[in-house]
């Protein structure tokens, strides 16, 4: 028998009440558990996949031995949990090689750089995946619970990843404004604006991204520093009133 077909060792099941929407809000509570919860299931999913299996969202809860409820809520419909299990086993060397360049050793421009040409590489490796994704997660109602989100956050998770020694340089608030801003550059919604709106070529509508997201990087610094100099004039002023 296939391995991945035999019940596995027997564990607690993962539970949560149906009709409480903090429960599978993923910006408070046990975050760590209820994306755990949510990787499991694709997994799950993507070995089906692999296995030329047909599922349902019950197979694929049953299998990961998660409560069915919460399954429907992370996956409303078998098509958005078979659209985030493909992108999942096809991508699962790209999205490797962006969590190496997030968490390399190269400065954070360097970083950023890279993420984006990988982003772009990868999208254009599996784009009817991505697309098939994108076109999913638009439909009203797809994804259940409005607590969660309707796309993985891996774009904020890399882009944070790989700009973290500047958190403190451009204080919390800036740091979070220029990661919302980069995830505008980043992912299928991009794609699909440079090569189906504005007909660019695959080149030129990276390069494009890439000197955008360079503009935001440098913005985000000058601003930061303005303010420390603003702040150090102020502190100066008030030190020669107090003498």
């Amino acid at each position: 028998m296939n391995r991945f077909l035999s019940k596995p060792p027997r564990r607690r099941r993962v539970a949560e009440n149906s009709g409480t929407s903090s429960r599978t809000d993923l910006s408070v509570g046990r975050v760590n558990q209820k994306l755990r919860t949510r990787d499991a299931l694709v997994n799950v999913a993507a070995g089906f996949i692999r296995l030329g299996e047909d599922f349902s969202v019950a197979d694929v809860a049953d299998r990961a031995e998660v409560s069915r409820p919460t399954a429907y809520r992370y996956f409303s419909t078998p098509e958005l949990l078979r659209a985030q299990a493909t992108l999942f086993a096809a991508g699962r060397i790209e999205t490797d090689a962006l969590d190496q360049i997030a968490q390399g050793s190269d400065s954070p421009k360097e970083k950023l750089d890279a993420l984006i040409a990988g982003s772009d590489k990868m999208i254009a490796a599996h784009e009817s995946e991505f697309r098939s994704l994108l076109r999913l997660s638009l439909e009203p109602g797809v994804n259940g619970a409005s607590s969660l989100p309707r796309r993985p956050q891996f774009r904020r998770d890399w882009l944070s990843s790989a700009l973290a020694e500047l958190r403190d340089k451009l204080g919390r608030n800036r740091f979070e404004r220029l990661v919302a801003a980069l995830s505008l550059l980043y992912g299928i919604e991009s794609f699909v604006v440079l090569h189906d709106v504005l007909r660019m070529k695959p080149q030129h509508a990276t390069e494009t991204k890439r000197w955008a997201a360079r503009l935001l990087l440098d913005a985000a610094l000058n601003e930061a520093g303005a303010s420390r100099e603003v702040q150090s004039r102020g502190a100066r002023s008030r030190a020669r009133r107090s003498k």
